[in-house]
């Protein structure tokens, strides 16, 4: 009967660790970083979240994302979609991202057409061709159209970046930028959607107070 237990428990403790190995086998830290967003972040980018608290428990979300299933929502649904989702461990509830990035159709404007300034709340850019983008905390918008064969009128597309790690502004826009272009090819935009370098990027002036 001893003998019975003991051999129950170990393979109790075998199967246990299995499964524990088996969850912790998926991408984390680095390489989650690394296979999320269609390898849209760079490496500046991943050494720069190498200093968040948080980093060695990143994981890819467990739902599936990518940018062609966010383009086709867009496209068959108009409606938002995630293009990437890393969360702080492996979840599916929004609450857990560490980092996201996200689509929506049909938005206004970030801001007026005539607005002028920045406030202390968010810095706002005008990119040309109607394009827009806003910096705040922790996040990144752009605004732009995108003109489609089949539609007399462009469509409006708003990607929206958040992060809960120590990413740099420029990164943030860096990482926006590289996974709005992957968009534009992928919902067929027919005009030139071209962004500034991030490091040279000037928003408008801070309002006084």
């Amino acid at each position: 009967m001893k003998r019975l237990r003991v051999a129950t428990l170990g393979v109790a403790f075998t199967l246990l660790t299995s499964a524990g190995c088996s969850a912790d086998s998926s991408p984390h830290g680095a390489d989650a970083m690394k296979t999320a967003c269609d390898g849209i972040i760079d490496s500046g980018a991943i050494n720069e979240a190498r200093t968040s608290s948080d980093f060695d428990d990143l994981h890819v979300a467990s739902d599936s994302t990518s940018h062609a299933s966010a383009a086709k929502t867009i496209l068959s649904e108009d409606h938002a979609a995630y293009a990437c989702r890393i969360s702080r461990n492996d979840s599916t509830e929004p609450k857990s991202d560490a980092l996201y990035i996200k689509y929506t159709p049909g938005l206004n404007r970030l801001f007026p057409a005539d607005q002028a300034q920045s406030y202390s709340s968010y810095r706002a850019y005008k990119l040309g061709s109607g394009m827009q983008a806003t910096m705040e905390a922790g996040g990144a918008d752009i605004y732009y159209p995108c003109h489609t064969k089949g539609k007399d009128a462009p469509f409006s597309v708003t990607g929206s970046f958040y992060s809960t790690l120590d990413l740099l502004p420029e990164t943030r826009f860096r990482t926006l930028f590289r996974s709005t272009e992957e968009m534009s090819k992928l919902l067929k935009c027919e005009n030139s959607i071209k962004f500034p370098d991030p490091e040279k990027m000037k928003s408008l002036p801070l309002q006084n107070d």
